[in-house]
């Protein structure tokens, strides 16, 4: 997920992001040549490397539009470490946020599974068939509590975790089924909230 310092699609013809036309080439220039050093910095700090690529297009795109703020060109990557360091810290803001909700929601769920009366017949079958596709601790946890019906104390016993990351991660796994059964289900599966599967990919076949 390379940036490309281009505008040529995204930015009209004059248009400076910076609001200084003879300071976007600095920026490029720069932003070009210590790329490799940006997202290596990054991958320490995050350990994914998809991850940081991510950030480091926020971290571009913040960059082309703040570079008015620039105002000794002589040290734009001194400048651009500091708009890094910047983009970094209002990630880790996210994301604390966002873990936050996932472990209040995953506080407010039961520990034992609520039982629906559905006909098991006509429940999606896509759900098996994805399970593999998903994360491997994704897929595990699934399984585990939701197919075969154990409790978050046992699971998180046995895979050595606390209760509340079980939780957690039970949240995320759900998340993550939910997305590719949206992605891989007919429309009438989705109306019916997977529970009167009309799908025909029953084997090989998939519906379209």
């Amino acid at each position: 997920m390379a940036f490309k310092m281009t505008t040529k699609k995204t930015t009209p013809k004059g248009v400076s992001l910076s609001g200084n036309p003879k300071l976007d080439p600095i920026l490029r220039t720069a932003l070009i040549q210590n790329r490799k050093k940006f997202l290596q910095f990054l991958n320490q700090r995050v350990g994914n490397k998809e991850l940081g690529e991510d950030i480091l297009q926020q971290f571009c795109m913040r960059a082309l539009c703040k570079g008015g703020d620039l105002k000794k060109p002589e040290s734009v990557v001194a400048w651009l470490y500091r708009v890094l360091n910047s983009t970094l810290t209002d990630f880790y803001r996210s994301e604390a946020k966002r873990r936050q909700r996932e472990a209040e929601y995953a506080r407010a769920q039961p520990d034992h599974i609520q039982e629906f009366d559905v006909n098991p017949k006509t429940v999606c079958m896509c759900f098996y068939e994805l399970i593999p596709t998903l994360k491997g601790e994704y897929s595990e946890i699934l399984q585990r509590i939701d197919l075969n019906g154990e409790t978050h104390a046992l699971v998180a016993t046995d895979l050595g975790i606390t209760l509340n990351l079980v939780r957690v991660r039970l949240h995320r796994a759900r998340q993550a089924m939910k997305q590719a059964l949206l992605m891989s289900c007919c429309k009438s599966c989705h109306e019916a909230g997977f529970m009167d599967c009309e799908c025909t990919h029953r084997g090989k076949e998939h519906c379209p």
